[in-house]
């Protein structure tokens, strides 16, 4: 360490010391103001530097985020009651903004030292909004909150922490206020309700009808400034953010038909010394393929394809190349299957694919050691990052026969880990789910595909305990697989329950609908609390028929009708599920499970979980052989229940 070195940090140190002592009698002084600035001029000295990461890893060990917060505490509520209380809240807001935007580790430590609220608090302020177009300081402290809370809303298990303090409303009702007297705050309050919304709440990108297109416009004249930027927004920034509004599939036809935006990611893809926007514009371009009408429109494109094909036969970056590959390989309509079938290796049954977001590497990793030393064939693209890795990957997925998704909020925004995981589904491999991310429920493509699947919970167990409940997923899906039909297969496209152990005694859907005390047998090993695991010990014996429900009888049925039929076929402790359903609707529901068994089946458990509690509690099943003390098992049952009884009625709807 020179000198120069030694004497930065001792200084460091020093004035975190100051910061440590600070009373609250200095909070609103010139002393606490001349702190803070030490802290924004050192960031502008090392940041570049050598020095830079020292500076953020001091920082984290001294808590600075919380160091600050007692002082914002007291000072929020107004931060312009006076000139120094104004100076102590720029200078440290301002820190916070320049800290968060470069480590990811400081958003956690300002969302974890409760800052949160305090800043969404001055985005409420009335008095603020009101004179917004008329205060050039009210404009830079709403610069510099939204900026942090962009920042913060780029990590996805800090999303629901902004959720919680109405970050979604208070950007809301700022954007329409901006207006266009600050463009920069504008974008970037887009930008950041793109990283926090769902599926669901298109709302908040929508009710103006022009983030997109505005959006698309900033990165039009980004692209075309020699710094790549366009009032203060990198090129980089813009193409990323629209990418995590594209995940959303009804957002794709609405960004692709944006007239700016292909010349815009075509001047990209040609910025060779560039490599990250390179990787921004292949990624937002592969994510649109995944919609037919952008894939045909793409695929077309004499000049898009030839910069695709040149960068993934000559680019030194794996990423970029792997991204371009990906583009291309989507285009074309995806990886095509084998033309006939090779034959089988040993062990196919023990052969795993693990799909997962590279931020997931490490977790990833030990999960393949562990199987590898269970005696399963796995492949995992760790060390594989040269070469075809397209082919490679549905290679793998051909010769697996079980394919785990680990999955994230970034697994989802992922087109390459939406291709394999795709890819799996098409080719009708046991997928099973390994959630990495603690509080996250999928929507869009991925909550199709993990559906009423039973995932395992990586991101809250032990890994000790997560992993036995993974092996025994997997012995279990050995076993069925395994298992030879006692009974005649449906006639209908979704697949009849799985077969029971032979020592499972017979129980009919009648009996299972009802509750009967009948204890279930249980298998040799099953993964505990699982859903598999309950339906695996029913039989489903044919009872005899009621007549069918034809359509036009079904077109008929008002609310009160449909009602009463629910409640006649054991529904009717799951009614407030129901409530706004009549007729019409219900033929569409069952029109649903006939075309998308997997989008039912998820539409259904979403309704179930948005029930009531105390409606929950009514229609709870004890006659099931499981511990009390186990959490899940009344909702696996009542899900259960509410199956066979929707599924029994909706086999007596002729839809011939």
């Amino acid at each position: 360490m020179t000198t120069n070195t030694s004497n930065e940090m001792s200084q460091l140190q020093s004035k975190l010391d100051e910061l440590t002592r600070l009373s609250e009698t200095d909070y609103e002084t010139n002393k606490t103001v001349t702190i803070f600035q030490y802290f924004d001029k050192i960031y502008t000295l090392t940041y570049n530097t050598s020095n830079f990461q020292t500076l953020i890893d001091t920082l984290l060990q001294r808590e600075y985020a919380k160091l600050c917060y007692p002082i914002l505490k007291r000072i929020h509520t107004d931060v312009f009651l006076t000139q120094q209380r104004w100076h102590v809240s720029y200078y440290l807001v301002h820190t916070l903004w320049n800290y968060t935007d470069k480590s990811t580790a400081m958003c956690t430590a300002v969302v974890d030292a409760q800052l949160v609220p305090m800043l969404i608090y001055n985005l409420n302020h009335e008095n603020y909004l009101r004179n917004f177009s008329s205060n050039d300081a009210i404009k830079k402290l709403f610069d510099m909150i939204v900026s942090i809370l962009h920042n913060i809303a780029q990590v996805p298990e800090l999303v629901n922490h902004l959720r919680q303090h109405q970050c979604l409303e208070a950007l809301n009702r700022l954007i329409p206020i901006v207006g266009s007297h600050n463009i920069f705050l504008r974008g970037i309050s887009y930008l950041t309700l793109a990283y926090i919304i769902r599926e669901d709440e298109r709302v908040y990108l929508t009710n103006s009808n022009e983030s997109i297109p505005y959006l698309v416009d900033l990165l039009s004249r980004a692209v075309t400034n020699n710094e790549r930027r366009s009032n203060g927004l990198e090129a980089r920034e813009l193409c990323k953010g629209l990418s995590k509004l594209s995940v959303a599939d009804n957002n794709k036809h609405k960004i692709s038909a944006e007239g700016k935006l292909l010349d815009s990611l075509l001047n990209m893809l040609e910025q060779h010394t560039n490599t990250q926007e390179q990787i921004s514009a292949c990624t937002l371009i592969w994510s649109l393929a995944f919609d037919p009408n952008v894939r045909k429109v793409y695929s077309d494109h004499k000049r898009l394809n030839e910069i695709l094909h040149n960068i993934a036969q000559t680019a030194s970056n794996d990423e970029l190349r792997r991204s371009a590959s990906g583009c291309l390989c989507t285009l074309m309509g995806g990886p095509k299957p084998p033309a006939s079938k090779a034959s089988p290796t040993e062990k196919t049954d023990r052969n795993v694919m693990i799909s997962y977001n590279h931020d997931n590497k490490q977790l990833s990793k030990q999960i393949k050691e562990h199987l590898v030393a269970d005696g399963y064939n796995v492949w995992i693209d760790l060390e594989k990052m040269h070469g075809n890795l397209l082919d490679a990957m549905s290679d793998a997925i051909e010769n697996s026969s079980i394919f785990l998704m680990c999955y994230t909020e970034k697994y989802k925004d992922s087109p390459s880990c939406r291709l394999e995981c795709e890819y799996a589904y098409q080719r009708k491999k046991h997928i099973v789910p390994l959630l990495f991310q603690p509080n996250y429920k999928p929507d869009g493509w991925l909550g199709i595909i993990v559906g009423t699947r039973v995932y395992v919970n990586f991101a809250k167990k032990p890994f000790e305990t997560a992993y036995s409940e993974t092996i025994s997923e997997l012995q279990a899906l050995n076993t069925r697989t395994e298992k030879k039909p006692t009974i005649s297969p449906s006639n209908k496209p979704a697949p009849p329950p799985p077969e029971p152990p032979r020592s499972a005694p017979t129980q009919t859907a009648a009996a299972a609908t009802a509750g009967a005390s009948e204890t279930l047998a249980s298998r040799t090993s099953p993964p505990p609390n699982t859903l598999v695991h309950l339906m695996s010990q029913f039989r489903m014996d044919k009872a005899s028929e009621p007549m069918p429900i034809s359509v036009t009888t079904l077109e008929k049925m008002s609310l009160r009708d449909t009602q009463h039929l629910l409640g006649e076929h054991g529904l009717e402790k799951f009614l407030p599920m129901f409530v706004d359903i009549d007729g019409p609707k219900l033929l569409k529901l069952f029109e649903i499970k006939h075309k998308a068994p997997q989008c039912y089946y998820m539409l259904i458990k979403e309704k179930l979980d948005q029930m009531p509690q105390e409606a929950k509690d009514r229609s709870h099943i004890s006659t099931f052989n499981t511990p009390k003390s186990t959490t899940t098992a009344p909702t696996m049952a009542q899900f259960l229940q509410l199956m066979l009884a929707l599924d029994k009625l909706a086999d007596r709807c002729a839809f011939k």
